[in-house]
């Protein structure tokens, strides 16, 4: 990565972020540029930080929330030059426009339920979406569904993160689900339950085949799910309880893993940060 940058739309909470920010931009020896986009009426903000001729207007003094943001991030060991932009609302389109012509660029940004969703979604970048307090991004988790670009995807993440631990996750459902339709399969029709039972039980096996071979060849351990609630859930489910320090999501074209109801709402439910790839990132 040659750039990392930091996006705040308050600063109550944003040293946990600017942390993170920091420390990614030491280990790539990257460029840190940070964007503050005032949201009214999502955010609240100190009268400090508004003009004092316009208090009333909800007017921000750029110039002291930059001030205030550079002497944090210094105090936070980072004491070469950044740049620190304000503005006011529309996080999403500003964050765009920044960048557009953005590569080897990775965004890392608090989790909003009004903002992330659609960020994450028009974004060609990497995004670390900020959930906890975490400090470092030791442990990783690659929920994956073993599509032809899967590796690619493993690939952005051992760029990002090359000294992390990595664990892969598959959930046999991924494939099954859009598997099992009205149409024949091998010449047989499979509207009968006991036909879609053999066939949901060879679909399954040739998954685990293929999720093994994969474990082999990249060197990594991962767990093969086979639960009872929806996908998202019990990805979840698995992800919340193993108390990871980041979940990596890779886009796949238009979708994340099946669908963008699956990673939108694991968006929502995860309790840790979660790094959402893109295969033209």
């Amino acid at each position: 990565m040659k750039k990392i940058i930091a996006v705040l739309n308050e600063l109550q909470n944003a040293d946990n972020l600017l942390q993170k920010a920091v420390t990614l931009t030491k280990e790539h020896d990257a460029v840190l540029e940070v964007l503050y986009i005032y949201e009214e009426p999502l955010f609240d903000i100190p009268d400090y930080f508004r003009s004092e001729e316009s208090i009333e207007d909800n007017i921000i003094d750029k110039e002291k929330i930059t001030k205030e943001i550079k002497e944090r991030i210094v105090k936070l060991g980072f004491e070469r030059d950044c740049a620190v932009l304000a503005f006011v609302d529309d996080t999403v389109d500003r964050v765009l426009t920044q960048t557009e012509d953005e590569k080897d660029t990775l965004i890392i940004t608090p989790y909003h339920e009004k903002i992330t969703e659609k960020l994450v979604k028009k974004s060609h970048l990497p995004v670390i979406v900020v959930k906890s307090s975490v400090k470092e991004y030791k442990k990783l988790i690659l929920p994956i569904d073993l599509k032809e670009d899967t590796e690619a995807c493993i690939d952005l993440a051992d760029k990002i993160f090359p000294h992390a631990k990595k664990q892969l996750l598959h959930d046999y459902r991924y494939v099954l689900d859009t598997a099992i339709m009205d149409v024949d399969y091998l010449g047989m029709p499979t509207t009968d339950p006991i036909m879609n039972t053999q066939i949901n039980q060879e679909l399954k096996k040739a998954q685990l085949d293929s999720f093994e071979a994969l474990k082999k060849k990249r060197g990594l351990e991962g767990d093969f799910i086979e639960e009872t609630l929806s996908v998202e859930e019990d990805l979840a489910k698995y992800i919340n309880a193993t108390h990871f320090d980041l979940t990596v999501l890779c886009s796949h074209k238009k979708h994340f893993l099946l669908s963008d109801s699956v990673s939108f709402s694991l968006l929502e439910t995860l309790e840790n940060d979660i790094l959402i790839l893109h295969n033209n990132s």
